[in-house]
């Protein structure tokens, strides 16, 4: 005969059993899908990571480079004078101030009398001579060959000439001091350090 409340009771306990069965199942998919989840944040963890490691290195790098920058701007300045002999210089030849008061940062060249910029900046240079007769002295400060300023002096005596100029160089860009003639001789005084030229980095 069929009993009803024996079916009842198994008709409960199948509903349990796929109750509890459904539940273990999305605890389950719950589990992987966190564990997936997991494993993503773990890999953009890794990711982030490698890139501030990288960006640290590269900090670092623009730090050191600036501080070595800086280190040179602060420590550019020469002075330099003609020793003890005049000089007679002919068309467009340097001037070779060939002795040295200061070349903090090693720019200046005494053996041809120029300048190279070792950073790029704004730099201050000055010029002052005394001329020696006959004739007068026409002298102009140029950078890479190409006149920045001149100055002049009579040569009817010893009479003095100066100029000075602020000038943006890029690095490895040269200044220099020399005659303005394109032709024909100009004279310095021979004696005592009475011509100089000076510069430093301004910016």
């Amino acid at each position: 005969m069929f009993d009803k409340k024996l079916l009842n009771m198994d008709l409960y306990r199948i509903t349990v059993v796929l109750l509890v069965t459904g539940m273990v199942n999305a605890l389950n998919l719950t589990s992987n899908n966190q564990q997936s989840e997991i494993a993503n944040l773990k890999q953009e963890v890794n990711d982030l990571t490698a890139s501030v490691r990288n960006l640290t290195f590269v900090l670092n790098h623009m730090q050191a480079e600036f501080q070595i920058t800086l280190n040179k701007r602060q420590s550019v300045a020469f002075s330099a004078c003609l020793g003890s002999s005049g000089r007679t210089l002919g068309p467009h030849q340097p001037v070779e101030f060939d002795s040295v008061l200061l070349n903090d940062g090693g720019a200046y060249d005494s053996r041809h009398g120029i300048f190279r910029a070792p950073v790029t900046g704004v730099y201050h240079f000055s010029l002052t001579f005394l001329s020696s007769p006959p004739g007068a002295t026409y002298i102009e400060i140029v950078k890479d060959g190409n006149q920045l300023v001149y100055t002049y002096a009579a040569g009817d005596s010893h009479n003095v000439g100066a100029t000075q100029v602020n000038i943006r160089l890029e690095a490895g860009q040269d200044v220099w001091c020399r005659n303005a003639y394109t032709s024909g001789t100009t004279n310095l005084h021979p004696q005592g350090k009475y011509s100089c030229f000076t510069g430093h980095i301004i910016s």
